[in-house]
């Protein structure tokens, strides 16, 4: 998580430096407009870095039982900060244990990666629910994050599946990493459109056996 702590220095030093232009210019109202603009973004940031850094630490790495349905539950406060205010996001999950074998802190990333490409990349206001369940004809564990907003180009999905196309470099990145680890977990992943300001997510994982259930 080295990333994450170095992510994490660099948005404290940053917003003191615009929290000092804010206080030297606050009789400019375009520098406070766009300083105050500034500072929500970064404490957006600030929060989901520090969170991540909250639940994870690297002797809890490694691969074992992952219940997808708590690990969602418990990446809703923290999307529903991270998000947003012109985000409205909807959770949906079974009240049943959905297991797949992998690292919880890999796919909690996994998770926070295409839920903050989805919010970030479609016009507000935009409605985004999570959703995670049984997939009927195959022994599968179904992500899904679904998005409607306006304005959303055919590159946006297509960069799911295809990260070279997406809108920026960072964002390039974090889809980059999301198909590995989508990879190193056995699974598969595609993105489309769903209608005209509307489009989904999906990630199928490989659902545990009862019988490579540990006792």
């Amino acid at each position: 998580m080295g990333t994450t702590h170095t992510l994490n220095n660099a948005f404290t030093t940053v917003v003191g430096e615009a929290s000092f232009l804010l206080e030297d210019r606050k009789h400019d109202s375009l520098v406070v407009e766009a300083c105050q603009t500034i500072l929500a973004e970064l404490d957006r940031c600030t929060k989901l870095t520090r969170a991540l850094l909250a639940r994870r630490h690297p002797s809890q790495s490694g691969s074992g039982e992952v219940d997808m349905v708590r690990l969602v539950r418990e990446l809703e406060k923290i999307l529903s900060e991270t998000l947003g205010r012109q985000n409205r996001l909807v959770v949906d999950t079974p009240d049943d244990l959905l297991l797949v074998r992998g690292d919880a802190g890999d796919l909690e990333l996994l998770v926070l990666t295409l839920a903050h490409y989805a919010a970030d990349h479609a016009g507000p206001p935009t409605k985004l629910t999570l959703s995670v369940h049984t997939e009927p004809t195959e022994d599968k564990i179904r992500l899904c994050i679904a998005v409607e907003g306006s304005d959303l180009p055919d590159s946006v999905a297509e960069a799911v599946l295809e990260p070279a196309r997406a809108p920026d470099e960072i964002a390039c990145v974090s889809l980059e990493n999301a198909a590995r680890i989508v990879c190193a977990h056995g699974g598969s992943h595609y993105a489309s459109l769903t209608g005209p300001d509307s489009w989904a997510a999906l990630v199928l994982l490989p659902a545990l056996r009862d019988e490579e259930r540990a006792d």
